[in-house]
């Protein structure tokens, strides 16, 4: 337990049904796990302990609770698979996969989860992907529950400039799984995944170049 800051903190930061699970696996495995600023890149990360440094989880903070928990049970699973395989040789292989399965599982209740998720969340586990991200139908279903959630870039109109990672961008079309997009700062192409959320910080359409 030593190992875990600030669990008053992670406790809100989850449904409240869920903590009883949480708290009996943090009592389990000596793992710190810290709840940060928003990333774009990620929604949480595991590191294996190194000389000096405990197995460390982090998640966002800006998520719901529902997305936050299916974030910190995936980290959960990296952890626990890490443990009994000591290796990184396929982090999201058949290992990983039957450890999220199994960690999951006691968390699939109408008390900690609304239905819809529920539903998105155990089609998810028949065939876990390497990030809830890149499940477009559960991410979509946990956007649901944001308090003030951010537009996609899917579901901008081309030419929309949006800001991401601190750059403005142009909307492109769709290169197959993502879509091409100019920066305005540096003039380059970027494939971008549909599902990034955005912020409409400029106006929401401009010119094609002549």
């Amino acid at each position: 337990m030593s190992a875990t800051h600030d669990l008053e903190l992670l406790r809100k930061h989850l449904p409240a049904a869920a903590w009883s699970i949480v708290l009996h696996w943090l009592q389990a495995n000596p793992v710190k796990v810290h709840v940060v600023k928003p990333r774009t890149s990620k929604l949480g990360d595991y590191r294996a302990a190194t000389a000096g440094k405990p197995h460390r989880i982090t998640v966002n903070r800006d998520l719901n609770m529902y997305a936050f928990l299916v974030t910190l049970v995936h980290e959960f699973s990296h952890h626990s698979t890490f443990m009994r395989t000591k290796r990184w040789q396929d982090p999201h292989g058949p290992e990983w996969k039957a450890e999220f399965h199994r960690l999951m599982r006691p968390y699939l209740s109408r008390m900690i989860f609304p239905e819809d998720v529920l539903f998105a969340l155990e089609r998810h586990l028949r065939d876990a992907p390497a990030s809830s991200c890149a499940d477009p139908v559960l991410m979509r279903i946990l956007r649901k529950y944001d308090a003030s959630p951010r537009p996609m870039i899917e579901e901008l109109p081309d030419r929309t400039v949006f800001r991401f990672n601190d750059r403005l961008f142009v909307k492109g079309p769709r290169l197959r799984k993502r879509f091409r997009c100019q920066c305005l700062n540096d003039r380059r192409t970027y494939l971008i995944d549909p599902l990034a959320e955005v912020h409409l910080s400029a106006p929401l359409a401009v010119r094609k170049a002549s």
